[in-house]
């Protein structure tokens, strides 16, 4: 009899158990099943990317789209290593301020007192500056340099003999040159390189495996290729061992660390758990320092922005591109979310997509835009003609004569709070493309176009990525440069 007993308390806990699962199933999270839906129809319109969101603690989403690598058909995973780009300045900016809880420098100091040779209208340049982007110092020395030697002497000779864009502290303009000078600043205080201080006081403490430039053991299995206007764009392993593997100072410090969704996860983690600094210190990190537009509501804290959401809950922020890898790292604390965006194909709408996660979670009834990167390539002829009368207009700006553009930027520029970085950006393009003329213009269908110019010896170069110049309905630019 007791057999029989036990017989039947079997089978009516394997029947218990698969009435569990099946109401497991039934009350799934919603989150997740409207996540998953959502990046599938990414999946089918052509994304490439991988993404992580996490709310309360629990991982909703940690998957790839797309391809890695499109010559050998292989996936994008969550185990896939894309470029951070400008996230790296959050780890810069993070170890300055070990360093300042070490007593080994202050936010304070002046650059003077860490680099050789700073000329009088320099000198008396703070770190804080630097990591707030008020320094006055120039965003580049170059278009498209990223992967450049150069030495550090050079690169400090050309900073010091440029102007100032601003008299120190009384602007916030963005610039990766800065970042770069921090960089140095970390070595000469530590007596370490850039990359060997960050692993062994930073990344090893966060459980981070799979972030660096050159230290990490990659599987170059695992690296995504990036791809700009269709074409395989390569890696940042393949750039570096081109040039004898130096990671250039135009690069070192402001962009270019290599990482996953995962790792930045940890790292997110790390810092909440205090685990790299001090609560006091993260809070410095990430205070609103500066405001990064007169008439905006976002603030620049160091290495991060600072915004309110449309729940006005506070945003910790920053995105990251070389024109062809594009990253988004989205903190919102007060309802304990992370959502990393990594994709290897930028386009303009693939912008949008770790922002249009965050409206999905937060809104019920939200339909996100998915991006269109399948849109159908088209030939000059289908240009409409005022669009084209607009480019030819641009183009002649940069290739020949600025006179007249004021008068550009008041009909043409969408945002008037874009003005200023767009003059920027068209004396970047005069300085680089000086001796250039059009070649062709490409119309993409979702309204973008790449400008493709030709070198009197022959050299094509794109003028701006694929996404970078694209109008609204109005025939207005909304988009340009990176």
């Amino acid at each position: 009899m007791k057999r029989y007993i036990s017989i039947l308390v079997i089978i009516l806990t394997l029947c218990d158990s698969c009435k569990n699962k099946t109401n497991s199933k039934g009350t799934e999270n919603p989150l997740k099943k409207r996540l998953q839906s959502y990046l599938d129809a990414c999946n089918k319109n052509g994304l490439s990317a991988s993404v992580l969101v996490a709310k309360d603690g629990e991982i909703l989403y940690t998957d790839g789209v797309g391809l890695r690598n499109k010559a050998e058909k292989l996936p994008v995973t969550e185990e896939t290593i894309f470029t951070t780009g400008s996230l790296t300045k959050q780890f810069t900016a993070t170890a300055i301020l070990k360093l300042q809880e070490e007593n080994k420098l202050s936010v304070n100091d002046s650059i003077y007192k860490f680099l050789e040779n700073v000329p009088k209208d320099k000198q008396n340049i703070t770190i804080d500056q630097l990591l707030t982007h008020t320094s006055g110092i120039m965003g580049n020395l170059g278009y498209g340099v990223d992967f450049v030697p150069i030495s550090k002497e050079k690169f400090l000779s050309e900073v010091y003999n440029s102007p100032l864009d601003f008299e120190p502290g009384k602007q916030f303009s963005y610039s990766n040159v800065g970042y770069s000078l921090l960089a140095m600043i970390i070595e000469k205080v530590t007596q370490t390189d850039y990359e060997t201080y960050l692993q062994e006081h930073l990344f090893q403490k966060a459980g981070m495996k799979h972030t660096g430039y050159l230290y990490p053991k990659w599987d170059t299995t695992q690296m995504a290729h990036g791809y700009k206007c269709g074409e395989d764009w390569g890696t940042h392993l393949m750039k570096w061992k081109a040039d004898s593997n130096p990671i250039s100072w135009h690069l070192k410090g402001n962009g270019g660390i290599l990482s996953n969704p995962s790792d930045l996860y940890s790292w997110y983690n790390a810092l909440k758990e205090n685990k790299i600094i001090s609560k006091k210190s993260y809070e410095q990190l990430t205070f609103p320092h500066v405001k990064e537009h007169e008439s905006g509501d976002s603030y620049y804290a160091y290495g991060w922005t600072i915004m309110n959401s449309d729940r006005n809950t506070k945003i910790i922020a920053h995105n990251g591109s070389n024109g062809v890898f594009y990253a988004d790292f989205i903190q919102l604390p007060e309802e304990n979310t992370v959502i990393i965006y990594m994709t290897n194909q930028l386009r303009y709408d693939t912008q949008i997509v770790a922002w249009e996660i965050e409206q999905l979670l937060f809104k019920e009834n939200y339909t996100p835009v998915v991006p269109k990167m399948n849109s159908i390539k088209h030939g000059s002829t289908d240009i409409t003609n005022k669009q084209l009368e607009i480019i030819h207009q641009l183009v002649k700006l940069i290739l020949t004569d600025d006179k007249h553009i004021d008068d550009f930027c008041n009909k043409h520029i969408a945002s008037k709070e874009r003005e200023r970085r767009f003059k920027m950006w068209v004396k970047d393009m005069q300085n680089e493309f000086s001796d250039y003329k059009l070649k062709h213009i490409l119309e993409y269908g979702d309204l973008s176009y790449d400008i493709i110019l030709e070198s009197k010896d022959g050299k094509v170069v794109d003028l701006t990525p694929c996404f970078d110049l694209q109008f609204n309905e109005s025939n207005q630019i909304v988009a340009f440069g990176w």
